[in-house]
């Protein structure tokens, strides 16, 4: 960090992404931008974990503005500052411009960057626009959409620590596993954050209580029992801060008899939320064909879903 600011970094990323943004150079967006991504509006919140998913939202913003008459997107930092060695986060004003002429009002953003071998990335991005879904089509700017104050900075962002957030997932699947293990429900639900969500290929369920946690728990149990299985095993194979106090991880969960694993692997991606200094689960997504829950035997399927179809899916 010698020698450069955190002003700098932040403005550097800025003009390559609206650069990218208004050439479609959805190359230079991938290599720019972290997955998964957080995308918030005043009014929405969405996680992009997909390539795919990326390319949509970067072209359908670009052909947004472009439609509005744009020529010329200006994204200037007004402060950043380094959360840790490898984070930084920081405040803009994007001014949308037919040459020198204003085709939508300014409007402030709050950006988060991670540096990933050695390339600044944007990671979260929060705007003060009300578009409630995304890909946004047409920029719904809000009324106070020049105030950064609006977009404070959390006090107590995770990204701070020096603890990087695979560690801490791999430590809560372990935990989890463990309880699942040693047949302890009451430790296996101090882990979960009531109300949360699963999902499957089909099905999309909200859990509301410990009640409607034991037939899960007791079906994962019976299974290990069934195929004489003496533990539970989640590996995780990613995760990243996603916010001040979500981690997005992934993992894959074998049901084994001493080294050897007797069925699965199933693979699962989890959304761990911090509360004071634990974290909880908040939300989870197996790659089974199940189409309800819970159900007696797990049938793994190659797809995990997105959150962004899952949202898309469950929009009411």
């Amino acid at each position: 960090m010698v020698g450069v600011t955190a002003l700098t970094v932040y403005q550097e990323t800025l003009d390559v992404l609206s650069n990218a943004i208004m050439t479609d150079d959805t190359g230079t967006a991938l290599a720019r931008t972290k997955l998964p991504h957080l995308h918030r509006t005043l009014s929405s919140e969405v996680v992009v974990e997909t390539p795919e998913d990326l390319v949509k939202g970067i072209l359908a913003f670009g052909q947004a503005v472009k439609g509005l008459g744009a020529t010329n997107l200006v994204r200037l930092a007004t402060e950043a500052e380094f959360l840790s060695e490898n984070y930084i986060a920081g405040y803009h004003v994007t001014h949308t411009l037919r040459d020198a002429v204003p085709v939508v009002d300014s409007y402030a953003s709050r950006m988060v960057l991670l540096r990933e071998d050695g390339v600044w990335k944007m990671l979260e991005v929060e705007s003060m626009l009300d578009n409630p879904h995304w890909p946004i089509y047409i920029p719904r700017v809000h009324h106070h959409a020049g105030r950064t104050q609006a977009l404070a900075s959390p006090e107590n962002d995770a990204r701070k620590q020096a603890v990087h957030p695979l560690t801490i997932y791999q430590s809560f699947i372990e935990d989890l596993s463990a309880a699942n293990t040693e047949d302890d429900f009451e430790t296996y639900c101090s882990y979960l954050l009531f109300p949360y969500t699963s999902h499957t290929e089909f099905a999309d369920t909200i859990i509301a209580t410990p009640e409607d946690v034991r037939p899960f728990f007791d079906m994962l149990r019976d299974t290990m029992r069934e195929k004489s299985c003496d533990r539970l095993v989640r590996r995780a194979e990613d995760a990243e801060f996603i916010s001040s106090d979500l981690i997005c991880g992934y993992h894959a969960t074998e049901f084994c008899a001493g080294e050897t694993c007797v069925f699965g692997p199933i693979k699962s991606r989890m959304i761990l939320k911090r509360e004071n200094t634990n974290w909880y689960l908040k939300s989870v997504t197996n790659s089974l064909a199940n189409s309800r829950f819970p159900y007696n035997v797990p049938k793994p399927s190659n797809a995990l879903v997105t959150l962004r179809t899952i949202q898309e899916r469950t929009r009411t």
